[in-house]
């Protein structure tokens, strides 16, 4: 398949997936007259259920995403938000949304499917076209899902039920487009062998060729380190060759993936912003996933008897286009990011405390909507810069790996602040105490990044770096 139309059709399934106006009304759905849940069922019984179920379905999902070529997840993804939604409309009671939660969690563990589906399906040379285009579809749907909402709730052309039978015909129509895709031949870690190994030494011939051209100095260098890189990845593929079946092909990848983590977190740069992106990332998590329950608060204490006067959808919306905007400025801004990431990462952090804490304590649900765009929008912003960071220190073929282990590191770290803060297992605190508890975990984060940039500042310096082959960007 022509690689536009391929581009097209997945950015299409990212668009339309994306197209769930129900989810800015949520939890407003489920304490309606709909499901007739109470607050502390949703926010200390249900919700915490998509943070366990996601982080155990991470593994498997990504592991299975490359064994089983891509396509096969992206159909399972599709299928597990046909089944959410399903739940949603015709189920009732605390253990059936646990289970809405779970369906969740592997719709949107798959979601790594649907990001790393093209880049073994497109030349290398279109990378960074198709990385725009999948991103941006996924950001332009959200925006038009959330605006969407908003209008038709507050025009009473559709009530909170509609709104999800309307998320449930998206989702069945984006279904459909997994099914017509091309399956992948080959993928980064199980099917390496699978690579066409005349192309590979076709590509590793022209670096060769630009390399030998370059300026001496430290640009010379950075072409050794790619050179390098290149005859490694030449060797790691040789070797994983499967000699003896799917066994060997499967144990091949294996200590291909420890043999890459082990390597990739030893640059100083990928380390401290993978931290940040996994410490920060828990804390948006948490946010999402329990800040309409806040707003369900702060609405019925600050308009008592006018819950139709709301706007999730607006905000949600503003929160995804002021992102967005400042996505795309964050390319254009001469700013050498990793030099004071430390302390570049402290400010992010101590503003973001004050954003948390500030929407914890009012009465205004005007002034927790904009504490919660500011803190969005920060946040989408950095971990926007994190991510260039990281991806500039890496060959291509450790992307998902890296974001993977990143984000599974984050699970891990949201499943033990929802264990003691959020279950009913556990302190089962209110939703108040919830956002004031997340604006001192950032108070916290931002303290220790600020000790880290002291540290560094008064430290004896070290003429050599030790990890200075893997911290060279890109040519």
């Amino acid at each position: 398949m022509n690689w536009i139309l391929l581009t097209c059709l997945l950015c299409t399934f990212g668009f339309i997936k994306e197209m769930r106006p129900s989810e800015a009304f949520l939890t407003l759905y489920l304490t309606g007259e709909w499901k007739n849940l109470t607050i502390e069922q949703v926010s200390n019984e249900i919700y915490p259920w998509w943070t366990y179920s996601y982080l155990i379905w991470l593994v498997p999902v990504f592991l299975l995403t490359d064994f089983l070529r891509y396509k096969p997840i992206l159909v399972v993804d599709a299928a597990a938000a046909i089944g959410t939604w399903a739940l949603l409309l015709w189920t009732q009671g605390v253990v059936a949304m646990k289970f809405v939660e779970v369906l969740y969690g592997l719709f949107t563990a798959g979601e790594v499917a649907y990001y790393s589906y093209l880049y073994v399906e497109v030349p290398k040379e279109h990378f960074k076209k198709i990385s725009s285009f999948t991103r941006a579809a996924t950001l332009v749907g959200k925006f038009v899902s959330f605006l969407l909402a908003q209008f038709l709730y507050s025009f009473n052309v559709m009530d909170y039920y509609d709104l999800h039978v309307f998320s449930f015909v998206s989702v069945c129509i984006a279904f459909l487009i997994p099914l017509v895709l091309p399956w992948p031949e080959h993928s980064e870690i199980f099917h390496r062998a699978k690579y066409n190994d005349d192309t590979e030494n076709n590509e590793t011939t022209k670096s060769e060729k630009k390399d030998s051209k370059q300026d001496s100095g430290d640009r010379s260098c950075k072409d050794h380190v790619h050179q390098h890189e290149d005859r490694r990845e030449q060797e790691t593929t040789q070797t994983a060759q499967p000699v003896s079946g799917e066994r060997k092909s499967c144990m091949d990848g294996f200590v291909f993936m420890w043999t890459e983590v082990k390597d990739v977190y030893r640059s100083r740069v990928v380390l401290v912003w993978s931290v940040w992106w996994a410490i920060a990332s828990c804390g948006n998590f948490q946010v999402l996933n329990y800040v309409q329950n806040l707003w369900a608060v702060i609405s019925a204490q600050d308009s008592p008897g006018k819950q139709e006067d709301v706007y999730n959808g607006a905000v949600e919306a503003t929160s995804t286009l002021l992102g967005s905007v400042t996505v795309m400025l964050v390319g254009f801004v001469p700013v050498q990011w990793s030099e004071r990431a430390e302390l570049f990462m402290s400010v992010v952090c101590a503003g973001n405390a004050a954003f948390l804490i500030v929407m914890a304590h009012t009465s205004s649900i005007w002034v927790a909507y904009v504490m919660y765009v500011l803190f969005r929008t920060s946040y989408v912003t950095v971990v926007t810069i994190a991510t260039a960071q990281i991806a500039q220190h890496l060959v291509k073929h450790r992307y998902g790996l890296v974001f993977g282990c990143n984000m599974f590191a984050s699970l891990v770290l949201e499943s033990v602040l929802t264990v003691i803060v959020v279950d009913k297992a556990g302190l089962g605190a209110g939703v108040v105490d919830q956002f004031t508890v997340y604006g001192g975990y950032f108070g916290v984060i931002s303290v220790l990044f600020l000790t880290g940039c002291l540290y560094r500042c008064y430290r004896p310096h070290k003429s050599v770096d030790l990890d200075v082959h893997l911290d060279v960007p890109e040519a």
